[in-house]
């Protein structure tokens, strides 16, 4: 077994026997190069997080990097890595294990500064491919509430992701080198992500709630009143008092 550095141990050793990932996988990204021959996907991660996403691309039709806040994640030492192995590799699998992500989140993150900066990969390294689209995707699908309940955020990555820049629908900028899910706090900044006019009125309204009720105290009151209006708008359509 892989010796962790003092400081990862009380994470690890208490949470193995809990969470459903392999021992001796959970590692900061200082000491990630340790585990690089027993898990050398973590290699390519860390490669794709320093060259890909927290690097500019002219793609992404703005300025800065891919993910605007992972460069100073990765500077502070912020960002986990842990492998999850599966069986059945199916979406009924990909929700059980991914449940157990924001407790682990949770107590990975405690200090406030690490909570909102910080980030969990939680990789797949036995789901294959041809599933890995339907085992990442309708896994996310089923788990996002939960996380957002939560105060957490889940991102869907794989190799073959087709999930699109919110500025270029031509740009696929969820793709990595592995099937994983990614965890990070909520920011204000998710109100794009979480006010969709295609997310189910009743989803919507309940995503809202939630993103009002951890971050709140942290908008204007222009926003507020404006996620409000969303709220109140999202209820009326799914109770149907006004048309769709």
């Amino acid at each position: 077994m892989v010796s962790l550095p003092t400081s990862l141990r009380t994470v690890s050793h208490a949470a193995v026997e809990r969470y459903p990932f392999e021992d001796g996988s959970l590692t900061d990204t200082d000491n990630a190069p340790g585990l690089f021959e027993r898990y050398p996907i973590y290699q390519s991660c860390l490669r794709w997080l320093n060259d890909f996403v927290a690097a500019p691309h002219p793609d992404i039709n703005r300025p800065g990097d891919v993910c605007t806040r992972l460069r100073y994640a990765l500077e502070r030492n912020l960002v986990w890595l842990v492998t999850i192995r599966t069986h059945r590799s199916d979406t009924n699998e990909a929700v059980e294990k991914g449940l157990h992500l924001p407790a682990l989140f949770h107590e990975i993150f405690i200090e406030p500064q690490g909570f909102r900066s910080g980030a969990l990969l939680a990789v797949f390294p036995d789901v294959q491919p041809d599933v890995a689209a339907a085992f990442i995707d309708a896994g996310h699908q089923a788990l996002r509430m939960e996380f957002v309940k939560r105060g957490l955020m889940l991102g869907e990555f794989h190799p073959s992701s087709t999930v699109a820049s919110v500025r270029n629908p031509h740009f696929q900028v969820m793709r990595s080198p592995a099937p994983l899910y990614a965890v990070r706090a909520m920011t204000p900044h998710d109100l794009m992500f979480l006010d969709r006019p295609e997310t189910a009125p009743s989803e919507r309204a309940q995503y809202l709630r939630h993103f009002l009720k951890h971050l709140g105290e942290q908008l204007t009151p222009a926003t507020r009143d404006r996620v409000a209006r969303s709220i109140a708008a999202a209820d009326a359509i799914a109770t149907g008092r006004v048309p769709c």
